[in-house]
C-alpha cells in the first residue's frame, strides 16, 4: 500500500528537507520502516531504543489518532499519516 507521511518542519533537516514522503506498508509500523529506510536519521528522533514511538509524538491517519495501537494500526492505500509533536506544559 502506498501512503504519504506528512512531517512537521521540525524534521526537515532529518529528511533532506522533504516534508511529504511516499512510503509503502500495510500498517503504520511497516510504513515507518520504509520511512526510516529512506531517511535513517528520523528513526533516532521518533523512536525509543525499544522500538516504540517517543512519548513526545502522536501519529494520525487521515486526521484520526492511532493511539494506543500506533505501530499495529492498519492503513489503506492513499491514507495520509501525520506525525504530530505533542507540547506538554502546565
Amino acid at each position: 500500500m502506498s501512503v504519504e507521511i506528512a512531517l512537521s518542519s521540525i524534521f526537515a533537516r532529518y529528511s533532506n528537507n522533504q516534508l511529504n514522503i511516499k512510503v509503502e506498508g500495510n500498517t503504520v509500523g511497516e510504513c515507518f520502516k520504509d520511512l526510516f529506510r529512506q531517511h535513517p536519521n528520523l528513526e533516532k528522533m521518533l523512536m525509543t531504543r525499544e522500538g516504540k514511538l517517543q512519548r513526545a509524538y502522536d501519529i494520525y491517519i487521515n486526521g484520526e489518532s492511532t493511539y494506543p495501537r500506533e505501530m499495529t494500526k492498519p492503513i489503506k492505500d492513499g491514507d495520509k499519516l501525520n506525525i504530530v509533536f505533542i507540547i506538554y506544559g502546565g
